[in-house]
């Protein structure tokens, strides 16, 4: 395996080895977070769009009646540039950066705002936020990872691939989200085995037990310095 800037190339993927021994959990409870990582909205290609409004009769009952009158008008789940920021795209240049490596380069907007916040997020009576696709994949029983927005699942994680065409698999430590307290203050199993599924929807089940393999045989990385290839690249989880 080949070092490279800090980064392990295995079966071809350039990783970041912060992923072997950082803790990460997801638990909006624990943090008290209120879902913090959902700050805005997240960004999908129409065709993501489509087939999560596929499934509205069952997603949309879980939010307030406001928020399924604003998406009901919208007509979609998909937000209109011109109106939704009238003065311009506010996309942070990371995250159209790592859009745009995600879809190949194919069309992508934000997902509708209802007041400025992402229009599919809902509030329980102790007051927790919830991604209203994420409890609907739940209820029926479906693999979140698979069925959510890509945007939403590779956070924390960060999958692009460089300009000379080598995928990298990284950390999303863009400076606008350090507040977010499951990165400030890490907890629960190292990334590769929390975010297991994650990693293994997107990148492969053979991929992910190369990944494994390696870090059992390597160990944990003696040096606490953090890997630098490229900028890591940003986009949102949902809890």
């Amino acid at each position: 395996m080949l070092e490279l800037n800090g980064f392990v190339e295995i079966g071809s993927v350039l990783v970041n080895p912060e992923i072997f021994t950082r803790p990460y959990t997801c638990d909006v409870e624990k943090y008290g977070c209120a879902s913090l990582c959902c700050y805005r909205s997240c960004i999908v290609s129409p065709a993501e769009a489509a087939r999560i409004e596929e499934h509205f009769d069952g997603i949309l009952p879980h939010l307030a009646p406001e928020n399924q009158a604003a998406v009901r008008k919208n007509g979609s789940v998909l937000g209109v540039c011109s109106t939704q920021c009238p003065t311009g795209c506010v996309i942070h240049e990371d995250e159209a950066r790592a859009i745009k490596r995600t879809f190949g380069g194919a069309d992508f907007r934000c997902v509708l705002l209802f007041n400025n916040t992402c229009s599919l997020i809902y509030s329980n009576d102790q007051g927790l936020r919830y991604c209203a696709v994420h409890s609907y994949a739940i209820e029926k029983g479906l693999v979140w990872e698979e069925f959510k927005f890509a945007d939403c699942v590779q956070y924390p994680l960060s999958l692009y691939v460089t300009d000379a065409g080598q995928q990298v698999l990284s950390i999303q430590d863009t400076p606008y989200l350090s507040h977010i307290p499951c990165m400030k203050e890490p907890a629960g199993e190292p990334m590769y085995k929390s975010l297991r599924k994650t990693i293994e929807t997107l990148m492969g089940n053979d991929f992910y037990e190369e990944l494994a393999a390696y870090i059992e045989k390597k160990g944990p990385s003696p040096s606490k310095s953090k890997a630098s290839l490229a900028k890591p690249q940003r986009s949102q989880k949902k809890a």
